[in-house]
């Protein structure tokens, strides 16, 4: 990778690249109309517990003792699992009505309504229904504060994978490309690069999901 690099580097024609890193839930530290890509992998909806994983790094790196040291940590994450939704699945009817939701309104509130009528099926009675309105508000959100910092024709790479939690079927890549195309940006197109849950025979579901690259430009 390295010589990669350096080879590139020698060969390159044009102005070098300009790198920020920036954490989108953050108010956005860039110029208007600044960005003209924007590569991200966003957490996948039920796929990870990052509330945890954060809480593990920081303990091992003497950051934080416990869950109260991660307070104002966890509100800035991704609603992206049950465990960073904690205090949300009271309002779910809350988040829903939110306009940023409009895009895909008629289809997240059915998709809601649905896992809140599995959810009492299930013995974990996990509130799946507040995370996925949640993850959707955040994104939402995401797209929003990204548009003044994007030039015009920017390209956007979304590593992203779609969802099932209890089994129902969550369109996250269409869904996020709506709510890209409501916040001002154009076109969008999905990219699959594999499949997933295919590989156990113990997987609490068999809905097929993917994963891939989806890019939104303009």
């Amino acid at each position: 990778m390295s010589a990669d690099m350096r080879a590139m580097q020698t060969s390159a024609i044009g102005a070098r690249a300009i790198l920020h890193e920036v954490t989108v839930t953050n108010d956005l530290p860039l110029l208007d109309n600044w960005a003209t890509l924007v590569v991200t992998s966003p957490p996948y909806a039920n796929n990870f517990d990052y509330a945890d994983a954060t809480r593990l790094e920081m303990t091992f790196f003497g950051d934080a003792v416990g869950w109260g040291d991660l307070k104002g940590i966890r509100r800035q994450l991704v609603r992206s699992c049950t465990q960073a939704s904690t205090g949300h699945s009271g309002k779910v009817r809350e988040l829903l009505s939110d306009p940023s939701l409009d895009p895909i309104r008629s289809e997240i509130e059915g998709v809601c309504s649905e896992l809140k009528s599995v959810r009492e099926t299930k013995g974990g009675r996990k509130p799946y229904h507040g995370m996925i309105a949640g993850y959707f508000v955040d994104m939402a959100t995401a797209f929003q504060k990204l548009r003044p910092k994007c030039a015009p024709g920017v390209t956007m790479c979304f590593v992203v994978g779609d969802s099932a939690p209890y089994g129902v079927y969550v369109p996250v890549e269409r869904w996020l490309g709506e709510l890209a195309q409501a916040a001002g940006f154009g076109e969008f197109e999905f990219e699959k690069t594999r499949d997933r849950n295919t590989k156990w025979k113990n997987r609490k579901h068999t809905v097929p999901l993917h994963e891939g690259r989806l890019w939104i430009r303009g």
